[in-house]
């Protein structure tokens, strides 16, 4: 015997019904949605302006990355700031460290995206009389093993991302020797002109003498006049140019420039040239290169993803298959399961494909584009070391022989063989010596140089640029 329905009761507990699953739906829609922190900062310019220039190298923060990296017995030690520490210096304020770092953050968030699982879909199904109520799902699953391949693809983005942390810090370490460097270079060319002015100002004092005597002529006063204003002017210009090195060093830190009035700058590391003995052999210097470079091995990174962007594209070559499970009720409880999925008629992922062969072959290509670079800018750095060294030994000679010659006039001068203003002239010949010497030098470092941003190794010093950057904080010095 069939139960009788009473209609209007029978629509109060539809509408009921109704009511109740969109107070459901209402309830968990947040929760299902979640909440995501939006990280924003706020970034005031004024506010970077002062934070800058109140950069110096007694931070407090600045001396426990030191610490970190060189132990703690190092930042306690005398205020003299060599190329180890004004590299570490550089990791910890230039902003360039900031940028790689945040890449790489955001390209190992990309694995976490790599590897999200698709949402279900939910539909609340409507029907024509008001008593209907149905639900519905779509659930994508995908096959081929495309969510692993795309996984891996991210990690090598990613690594792609900490290789260029690497690769920046060799970078800065690079642009902070240069000017270190030149600064050393100028700091020597000042001493010495320096030098050859107050020589050619004795030379001036003794000739204008001899001419107050009746013994030189006014056309001889003139020309030591002259050059002793020119040696001068030589002063004033380096010294102009000195500044202008320390500013350039001070940028390269990231630092302004009167923070470098607060330390003593140390230079010894270029005093003397260090020991290249394992440099010599080219090849295996290329070797080396290939596998220590910083920027081969992110291209190397590059290509590997390109490879596994590939994969992705050759697994969407087969379809996905969406599962549709609905449920509805009318006078009954209804259940159905629709699967469906993409059937590759027209084309089977061919352009895509296509494109990431393409994108492959790119990759390969700028690899072996920048090893060839990379092999030519060890060639040459090598054949200028050589040919500089040749030059040095050259210069030394003269330089030894201009100093035994003026020993000799020295001695002859106490015995009044010669006058003083010969004496002084012998001076500036053995100052002119020393300035090729000088000269000779700075070529030569900065042909070891070459040979250090070739190979992405110190020689100078043994500072680990990329080591150092990996110990900073990824919260560490985030502001101007």
């Amino acid at each position: 015997m069939y139960k009788s329905y009473n209609t209007l009761e029978y629509i109060k507990q539809a509408r009921r019904r109704t009511r109740y699953n969109a107070a459901f739906i209402l309830l968990i829609f947040p929760l299902l949605c979640g909440c995501t922190n939006s990280g924003h900062s706020h970034i005031s310019p004024e506010s970077d302006v002062q934070k800058f220039s109140s950069r110096q190298f007694t931070d407090a923060g600045l001396q426990e990355f030191i610490t970190k990296v060189l132990g703690p017995n190092v930042s306690s030690q005398e205020n003299a700031w060599g190329i180890t520490r004004l590299t570490l210096a550089t990791l910890y304020f230039h902003p360039d460290i900031l940028v790689a770092k945040a890449e790489l953050e955001t390209a190992r968030a990309g694995i976490k995206t790599a590897g999200q699982l698709p949402n279900p879909s939910f539909t609340v199904l409507g029907g024509p009389s008001a008593h209907y109520v149905g639900y519905g799902a779509s659930i994508l699953i995908e096959f081929f093993g495309r969510r692993y391949h795309r996984i891996k693809e991210a990690r090598y983005r990613a690594a792609v991302a900490q290789w260029e942390v690497i690769n920046t810090a060799w970078k800065l370490r690079s642009d902070t020797r240069s000017a270190l460097l030149g600064v050393w270079a100028v700091s020597g060319r000042l001493k010495l002109v320096e030098e050859t002015a107050a020589a050619k100002r004795e030379l001036f004092t003794l000739e204008q003498a001899r001419f107050d005597q009746g013994r030189a002529s006014a056309f001889e006063i003139s020309q030591v006049r002259t050059e002793m204003i020119h040696a001068e002017l030589s002063v004033s210009d380096l010294r102009r140019e000195y500044a202008v090195r320390k500013a350039a060093l001070a940028g390269a830190i990231g630092v302004p420039a009167e923070a470098l009035d607060s330390i003593a700058l140390d230079t010894k590391a270029f005093d003397v040239c260090p020991d290249l003995i394992e440099y010599r052999d080219s090849q295996d210097m290329r070797y080396q290169a290939v596998m220590q470079r910083a920027d081969l091995r992110e291209l190397l990174a590059s290509y590997d993803a390109a490879r596994q962007a590939l994969r992705v594209e050759v697994s969407r070559r087969y379809p996905d298959v969406t599962i549709s499970p609905a449920y509805n009720w009318d006078i009954s409880n209804r259940f159905e399961v629709n699967p469906s999925l993409q059937i590759p008629i027209f084309n089977q992922n061919e352009g895509p494909i296509a494109e990431a062969v393409g994108q492959e072959h790119e990759a390969a290509a700028r690899l072996r584009r920048a090893e060839n670079t990379v092999f030519k800018s060890i060639s040459q750095a090598t054949a200028n070391y050589r040919g500089t060294t040749s030059i040095l030994l050259q210069a030394e000679e003269l330089a030894k022989t201009v100093r035994v010659r003026l020993n000799q006039m020295q001695h002859r001068l106490q015995s009044g063989a010669i006058d003083r203003p010969t004496m002084v002239m012998t001076h500036i010949e053995q100052i002119q010596a020393e300035t090729a010497l000088l000269e000779a030098e700075i070529q030569q470092r900065q042909a070891i140089g070459q040979i250090e941003d070739g190979m992405q190794q110190p020689i100078f010093d043994h500072t680990n640029a990329a080591q150092a950057s990996g110990l900073l904080e990824n919260n560490q010095r985030n502001s101007p």
